[in-house]
């Protein structure tokens, strides 16, 4: 990471979230970091080809979501009785047990929230990937920002997984269509986060005018 002791580019400085210092941002190769020279905190690392790995990731998710979150998950045998539950189902009973607070968290950090997101980083992708402009770009790129943290598929499937090590001894499981399609949502949602280079977003926002 270079320092100016002069005068410094706004458009391309950054400050550590660390220490505050204010730095130039310097392109890095892929697997390379730039690390803060005062305290030594990464701040960030070199990604090859993010805008076209983010682009298809997004995309990727999208195609999924339906399928994992409104598909059968799994389906438990238990002396010949057998019930089976989407993520909206859960959500549902959830609501119809009066577990409102409960039923409205998981709702919007399982069902809502990963989807704004994907959808948010498909179009962003997309949109400077074909060099479109539009009133409220850099609203979605930054909105999406803001509800990185908040999408939480992770946890609900170790919640899932929770529930097949307590019922694996009680009833014969049955995996469905669901579960693989959410476990292949879990890695896309996780695999565009990793591909997503924020510097460079907002770089070509600045070579495209937009």
């Amino acid at each position: 990471m270079d320092r100016k002791t002069d005068t410094l580019d706004l458009e391309n400085a950054l400050a550590c979230p660390d220490c505050d210092l204010l730095l130039r941002r310097i392109d890095v190769a892929r697997r390379e970091k730039a690390l803060c020279p005062r305290c030594g905190k990464m701040l960030y690392a070199g990604k090859k080809d993010s805008l076209d790995k983010t682009l298809a990731l997004s995309f990727s998710g999208l195609i999924l979501y339906l399928p994992a979150n409104f598909m059968s998950l799994m389906t438990l045998d238990t002396l010949g009785l057998q019930q089976s539950a989407s993520v909206y189902d859960g959500i549902i009973a959830l609501y119809q047990h009066h577990y409102f607070f409960v039923a409205a968290m998981v709702a919007l950090t399982a069902l809502f929230f990963p989807l704004i997101k994907l959808s948010l980083l498909f179009l962003v992708s997309l949109a400077l990937k074909l060099r479109m402009n539009f009133p409220g770009l850099r609203l979605c790129l930054r909105l999406y920002h803001h509800l990185d943290e908040w999408g939480m598929l992770e946890v609900f499937m170790v919640g899932i997984l929770v529930t097949v090590i307590k019922m694996n001894h009680m009833a014969h499981i049955h995996y469905d269509t669901g579960f693989f399609c959410f476990i292949g949502l879990l890695w896309v949602a996780l695999g565009s986060s990793v591909v997503f280079d924020k510097g460079l977003f907002w770089q070509l926002f600045e070579r495209n005018n937009m």
